[in-house]
């Protein structure tokens, strides 16, 4: 299980050094107070979307310029990521078309990757503060599953305790 998150853990970090290191020559965001999942996510919204609140780990630091937390369910693992680079400059890096709206708990999100894959989802929301990213990754056993429709049952209670 734990295996199938690293991997995604890893493509994550990827896509945070590709798309974190092309601002050279830009001018320093002013400073934000990043949200933290950590904390920012209730333990009621984690058994609400079925994972467990005991199995959090912290990741990243603000210093770093994001705040990274994770959690296990049954079926899946459970990361949300907070930054203060906006939308707009992971689009801006990527291409638009590389995102596709996604509507979580009646909030619009934009969807990494075009075409769903099987085992994992990624959805950047806009915040004050820059943004949110909740990512879900299916375990070994559901793997075929469509990961996106576990993000979004799973995104119903977790979305609305991120910052608008």
């Amino acid at each position: 299980m734990k295996r199938a998150l690293m991997a995604v853990a890893a493509g994550g970090l990827a896509l945070a050094a590709l798309l974190g290191c092309s601002g050279e020559g830009q001018e320093p965001s002013a400073t934000k107070a990043l949200f933290d999942p950590c904390t920012g996510v209730t333990a009621d919204a984690l058994r609400k979307a079925g994972a467990d609140p005991a199995t959090q780990e912290a990741a990243g630091a603000a210093s770093a310029g994001w705040q990274t937390c994770e959690w296990t369910a049954a079926t899946a693992y459970l990361r949300v990521f907070s930054t203060s680079r906006t939308l707009k400059e992971f689009e801006s890096e990527s291409g638009t078309a590389a995102f596709t709206d996604y509507v979580v708990a009646g909030r619009t999100g934009r969807r990494l990757g075009g075409a769903p894959t099987p085992g994992s989802c990624d959805v950047l929301f806009a915040a004050e503060q820059g943004v949110i990213r909740l990512v879900v990754v299916n375990s070994p056993a559901q793997h075929s599953a469509d990961a996106c429709a576990t993000l979004r049952q799973m995104g119903e209670s977790i979305v609305p305790t991120f910052p608008a």
